[in-house]
This record gives C-alpha cells, sequence and structure tokens, in this order.
C-alpha cells in the first residue's frame, strides 16, 4: 500500500509542469523566450518565466492595444499579411512590422545609349583630330586600323578626304635662302648641321670648307686683287692697311674697292697681314708691341 502512495506522489510531480529556469530578456526589450510563450497564459506573472519572456501572452489586453493584439506580437517577427507571416490581420502586429525595413528598390538602369560602330575609315579614335596618327603600322597604335582616319592622311600627305585647297608655289630656293645663312656656321647637310637644304647656306658651307662663295662675284679686275677673302661682299674692307686686316692683301678687292670710292686697287699690295691678329693685343709699332708693320693688326689696335 505504502509504495502504491509512492508511485502516485512521484507520477502526480511528474505530471505538474516544472518552473522555468530564471531567463534574462535582453536590456530593453522584450522577446518569447519563455517556454510557455504564446499559450495563452501569462507565465511571468506566475514566476513560471523570467519577466520580459512572455511578451506575447503577457501584453496588455487586446481592447488597451489593439495595434498589438496580434498572439504573436513582440516576437521580433511580422506577422501581418503583405509584410509579414499573414498569420495575423493587418495592424495587429505594429511594433515587430515596423521593424522590419521595407525592401530597397532597386531604381531601374538608365537605357544605354547607342554608340555608334566604330568602322575602318572614320574617325571614331578616341584621339582623333590630335595631329597624331594613332592608327597601328602607320602611328601610335593606340587605336583601331581605319579610326584616325584625318590625322594618318595628313601624316601620309593624302590629307582629308575634303579637296584640299591648292598649295601655294613654294619660293625658289637660293644659294642663302636658309634661315640660318650668314651667321658662321653651315647648316647644309652632309657637310654641316643638317637644319637648311642643301645648297640653301652657300656662303657659310663654302667658308668652312675654303672656298670662295657660289654668289656671282663681280669680276676682278686683272692685276690688282679677287674676292678669294672669306668675308668678301659683307660691305667692309678686310684686307691690311686698308681694313680689318682678316684677310690677306688683294683677297678682298670688292669691298675695298668700295670702301676706296670705286678707285682703283693700290700700286702695290702693301705690307703682309700680322700673324698676331685677332689675339686681342696690338701689334703696331706706335700702338701697340711694334711686331707687326703699321695697319696691319688694325682689329686688334682699334680704339688705340
Amino acid at each position: 500500500m505504502a509504495s502504491r502512495w509512492a508511485w502516485l506522489l512521484a507520477a502526480t510531480v511528474l505530471a505538474l509542469p516544472p518552473a522555468a529556469a530564471a531567463q534574462d530578456a535582453p536590456a530593453g526589450a522584450t522577446n518569447d523566450s519563455c517556454i510557455f510563450a504564446h499559450d495563452g497564459e501569462c507565465d511571468e506573472a506566475n514566476g513560471t518565466c523570467a519577466p520580459g519572456t512572455d511578451s506575447a501572452d503577457c501584453r496588455p489586453d487586446a481592447k488597451a492595444d489593439p495595434a498589438n493584439s496580434c498572439r504573436f506580437a513582440f516576437d521580433k517577427s511580422c506577422d501581418e499579411p503583405g509584410k509579414g507571416s499573414g498569420l495575423c490581420p493587418a495592424g495587429t502586429d505594429t511594433a515587430d512590422c515596423a521593424a522590419v525595413a521595407p525592401p530597397q528598390q532597386t531604381p531601374a538602369s538608365p537605357p544605354a545609349q547607342a554608340v555608334p560602330p566604330a568602322g575602318p575609315g572614320d574617325d571614331s579614335c578616341p584621339f582623333a583630330h590630335d595631329r597624331e596618327c594613332d592608327e597601328p603600322g602607320i602611328g601610335s597604335g593606340a587605336c583601331a586600323a581605319g579610326t584616325d582616319t584625318t590625322d594618318c592622311k595628313a601624316k601620309a600627305g593624302g590629307g582629308s578626304s575634303a579637296p584640299a585647297a591648292p598649295a601655294s608655289p613654294a619660293a625658289p630656293a637660293g644659294p642663302d635662302s636658309c634661315p640660318f645663312a650668314h651667321d658662321g656656321e653651315c647648316d647644309e647637310p652632309g657637310i654641316g648641321s643638317g637644319a637648311c637644304a642643301a645648297g640653301t647656306d652657300t656662303t657659310d658651307c663654302q667658308a668652312k670648307q675654303g672656298a670662295a662663295p657660289a654668289t656671282p662675284a663681280a669680276p676682278a679686275k686683272p692685276g690688282w686683287g679677287d674676292d678669294s677673302c672669306q668675308f668678301a661682299h659683307d660691305g667692309e674692307c678686310d684686307e691690311p692697311g686698308r681694313g680689318t686686316g682678316l684677310c690677306s692683301a688683294g683677297t678682298d678687292a670688292s669691298d675695298c674697292s668700295a670702301a676706296d670710292g670705286g678707285s682703283a686697287a693700290p700700286s702695290s699690295p702693301g705690307p703682309a697681314a700680322c700673324p698676331f691678329t685677332g689675339d686681342g693685343e696690338c701689334d703696331e709699332p706706335g700702338k701697340g708691341s711694334g711686331l707687326c708693320s703699321p695697319g696691319t693688326d688694325a682689329e686688334d689696335c682699334r680704339g688705340k
């Protein structure tokens, strides 16, 4: 008999719901972590569950809080139709559904603008009209063949497809038509800097080679000299005794004749040029060292 009562007592104890272990709700929030949540009975008041863990069952009366009258209110899951599970009528799970962010609408991409196809014979290269050919093989290769037509035709000498205006006739190249003529430096190719075309820097290049300039000189009168001086026809007499002394006597006949007023050549060729001309020191007697004859070191003795 005693064992029978013991068995009944054990069965009764097992049938009673055990007290739930204390469950802590998140600070400042409610949840439904109680094991008896959503059973229609508030288990916080009777101590079965910890405060804040049976929010749905312990919520205010539906009349007092109709906006959260859904039986699944405060479970952090929206249960209204169109927004959540649809288990509750619209407007009865406000707190949970307000926390659900509406889906972001991805803005429609603007329609892509049609790009004209790039083909040969046009100027679709992004570097077109920069005066540099960018096609492969004949230019930089930065663009496809046939897409930099205007620049590449100009480089090839073909010009653009439009008829080119007739070019004005080029001025004939003269013996000293080089823009650097008469600067004392030969600028023709092969014998000088190559900055000018052949035959256009005649005076400078022939002076470099020690020849007379190609410009036809006035014929020298027999017996009184020639114009073989490299500074001939520069308007200044460069013979010794009559001019600068930079050239030998009788080699700057035209300039010295003009300096003499067109008179005939002197009866004698005059003293030999001073060998020290151009050293910055006067070597004529009475003015300088006296190593040379009078008038033969005119360049150094000027102003003495």
